[in-house]
């Protein structure tokens, strides 16, 4: 079966995991299915089976300056930039679409806060 081609800056359908049947803490994580901004480059995303992403959440009530505020298919939403993780490339559904050059340098600069990265 051949690889989906996904690249930096397209939005999927991603399956973000559920916690342990068995917890009784309570997750403040996003999860469920939720649409996804990849933002591992593309090479990585070529190769490798882990694939960098970023979940949106409809919940637009507060927005930190970690955080990105963004429309998807004509609804709010919030890009959470802090919530960066890295899923199995199998995780990943349907594409979306993809993000316009403006959007993605407000991501990169909601992640040089989220992750204290220096320029």
């Amino acid at each position: 079966m051949p690889v989906k081609l996904i690249k930096r800056g397209e939005i999927y359908w991603v399956k973000l995991p559920l916690p342990s049947k068995h917890s009784k803490v309570k997750i403040r994580e996003l999860q469920g299915v939720h649409p996804c901004l990849v933002v591992s480059n593309d090479e990585q995303n070529h190769f490798s089976p882990l694939i960098t992403i970023l979940p949106f959440t409809s919940q637009t009530d507060k927005i930190y300056p970690f955080q990105v505020l963004t429309n998807l298919k004509g609804k709010n939403g919030v890009i959470l930039v802090d919530q960066i993780r890295t899923l199995d490339r199998k995780k990943f559904g349907e594409r979306i679409g993809k993000v316009d050059i403006e959007l993605m340098e407000e991501v990169e600069r909601a992640l040089h806060i989220t992750l204290a990265l220096k320029k």
